[in-house]
């Protein structure tokens, strides 16, 4: 496979896995191989840090 063949199936790749939601990291080629990582997003709680506590202390 050419160079350029392959950059353009990661490209693929990388814009299959964004219209997929999927925040993508970095893309690394290694001769055949195509490596993709993706960042992991936590379901942040909005009340994480917050004493929900109410009684006296």
């Amino acid at each position: 496979m050419s160079t350029t063949n392959i950059e353009q199936k990661a490209l693929g790749l990388l814009k299959a896995f964004e219209n997929a939601g999927k925040t993508v990291s970095r893309v690394a080629i290694d001769g055949r191989k195509i490596e993709i990582v993706l960042i992991v997003n936590k379901d942040a709680d909005e009340y994480e840090g917050i004493n929900m506590r109410y009684d006296k202390t």
